[in-house]
């Protein structure tokens, strides 16, 4: 059923997480568990396709009503999720929050004193400062010293994923404050914070145990040139039974990619702009699951950017534009099915009490428009992060540029059989910050 607002206990979270249930990992009871304990703070870190995700719509879905809110660092990422951006929900300013001795305003204030729980999305992402301020401002609104004010946090990721932004001379504004890493890990209200940690470890998007390892491997920086050597080679300029998808490092590059790819094809091209339903916001950006203005011809390669609620595709599905219309875009999916398309709508959430009903309450601050798909001739690694991918071909280029960028381009394949290298990767390519192990250390893991 779509969301409505008139529906009580709609859930605009189920909307954007229309996807099947899998099996349980142990690591889950144990992580319930720790929440049922009402334990302060709840780490659940897990490797690219373990479940994360599907563990939170759970907590979420079980209890409709429960006083907790998604949040996550990025609008991307909280969009994605049908949740709220943790500096929205909190009303931080757009500035780092080193000291950050701001009082919260009444509004966060009559919230944060009903709610129970916060659910962090992307937790790799959220910077060490902006924890701390968020355990301030908890605190100050519940007048209650207890970490965090007393509200459980449950931080999900992976940190071996991307890494939170830091620009210029935020890294040593970020050493001079005494954080030993931006990484939320650091932070200091967690030094003396009650921590309960787990890790996922049942791989749901690979099945092959020596992929699987393989993966491992890269992700945590172990045996790598051992694990280099047969990436390139079983994978460097292979045929691959489906057409790829290119993954790169940076916009410039996919862009390049994708205007070759339309420009090959005969015909028209038609072109669809985003739009949105409610109060648009002030910040636009390169937030959006698909793109702001769609340009496509017949013959197009597509990747799809959204689950379909009847289950048709799911969130990198690909396939090639058949016909195109105002209203509808007929595509053939590359598993062989035609499928119409229509336009979609991704919510962006706010997560507020309603006193008078006194219960948590999921409001729509608006509604992104458009069609579910993005050219797919090439995507920029970053975009296709949470994307599960039937044939991929990697662009490095002239190397990775952030820790973890390789591991989340290679694991977006389902095995190996279905992964492409354009050019050999390098020991230099594997790029893992070593503060990572660290703090997992720190946290038992």
């Amino acid at each position: 059923m779509p969301w409505s607002l008139a529906q009580p206990g709609a859930s605009l979270y189920t909307e954007c997480m229309s996807i099947p249930a899998r099996p349980s990992d142990p690591a889950i009871a144990e992580a319930r568990a720790a929440l049922a304990d009402r334990t302060p703070v709840v780490f659940v870190i897990g490797r690219a396709g373990t479940g994360k995700s599907h563990f939170i719509r759970a907590l979420v879905d079980e209890d409709p009503q429960y006083p907790q809110a998604v949040l996550a660092p990025t609008g991307l990422a909280a969009m994605n999720i049908g949740g709220q951006t943790v500096h929205s929900f909190f009303g931080f300013p757009p500035r780092p929050l080193i000291g950050n001795h701001e009082k919260p305003h009444w509004f966060f204030t009559r919230t944060a004193r009903a709610i129970n729980r916060l659910i962090i999305d992307e937790v790799s992402m959220l910077r060490a400062d902006v924890l701390d301020a968020m355990d301030s401002h908890l605190k100050i609104a519940r007048k209650s010293s207890r970490p965090f004010g007393g509200v459980q946090m449950l931080l999900v990721g992976d940190f071996f994923q991307l890494p939170p932004v830091v620009r210029g001379e935020e890294s040593q504004l970020l050493e001079d404050a005494g954080y030993n890493s931006p990484y939320a890990f650091s932070a200091h209200c967690l030094r003396d914070a009650p921590i309960a940690a787990v890790q996922l470890t049942e791989v749901h998007r690979q099945t092959n145990q020596d992929f699987i390892a393989l993966l491992s491997a890269i992700r945590e920086s172990r045996g790598v040139e051992e694990a280099v050597t047969i990436l390139n080679t079983v994978c460097l300029d292979r045929s691959l039974p489906k057409r790829p998808v290119l993954l790169c490092a940076t916009n410039a590059v996919a862009d390049k990619y994708n205007a070759q790819g339309l420009a090959s094809l005969d015909g028209a091209a038609a072109r669809y702009t985003g739009a949105f339903e409610g109060e648009a916001p002030r910040a636009q950006g390169d937030r959006f699951p698909a793109p702001m203005e769609l340009t496509l011809k017949r013959g197009a390669r597509v990747i799809f950017t959204q689950n379909d609620p009847e289950g048709r595709w799911v969130n990198g599905s690909l396939g090639t534009v058949k016909s195109l219309d105002d209203e509808l875009i007929v595509v053939a999916l590359d598993a062989g099915d035609d499928v119409d398309v229509e336009r979609a709508t991704w919510p962006q959430a706010r997560w507020t009490w309603n006193a008078k009903e006194n219960r948590m309450e999921v409001k729509e601050e608006f509604k992104y428009v458009q069609f579910p798909l993005a050219p797919a001739w090439a995507l920029t690694i970053h975009k296709a992060q949470g994307m599960t991918l039937d044939s991929v071909e990697i662009d490095l280029g002239r190397g990775a540029f952030a820790p973890g960028q390789t591991y989340v381009a290679l694991s977006r394949a389902r095995s190996m059989e279905t992964l492409r290298l354009t050019r050999p990767i390098s020991a230099r390519d594997i790029q893992v910050d070593p503060a990572i192990a660290d703090g997992l250390a720190r946290l038992g893991i």
